[in-house]
């Protein structure tokens, strides 16, 4: 089996859709007022509608944290912790996403 999709509920699914749209620069491949599905080479996520938002990260992998990092606060995006290298030899970094969810940055160690 190959993993495909991941739901995560949202309750303020236009705002998350909105939010993927102006920060990531990513268009739904569908929407209803129930769900829509943003698609990261074959992986899913698909936005739930519901009365809580679910609490989870998703992770990205970057050639360069520093460089999307800064990116992604230009388009908007509120920062939880700026690039740091870690101890177990990745650099990453948080950003604020819609709801409860988070989106780590994570790529190769820096000199910074």
């Amino acid at each position: 089996m190959n993993l495909n999709h991941i739901h995560l509920r949202v309750r303020e699914l236009n705002a998350a859709v909105n939010w993927f749209k102006t920060i990531l620069e990513l268009q739904p491949g569908f929407q209803n007022e129930h769900m829509a599905t943003l698609s990261f080479g074959q992986l899913t996520i698909i936005l739930d509608s519901a009365d809580v938002d679910v609490v989870a990260t998703v992770g990205f992998e970057s050639d360069d944290c520093d460089r999307d990092f800064q990116t992604l606060m230009e388009r908007g995006a509120v920062s939880l912790e700026p690039p740091t290298n870690k101890n177990w030899g990745v650099r990453t970094a948080y950003i604020k996403g819609p709801g409860g969810l988070r989106l780590e940055i994570e790529g190769p160690t820096s000199d910074r």
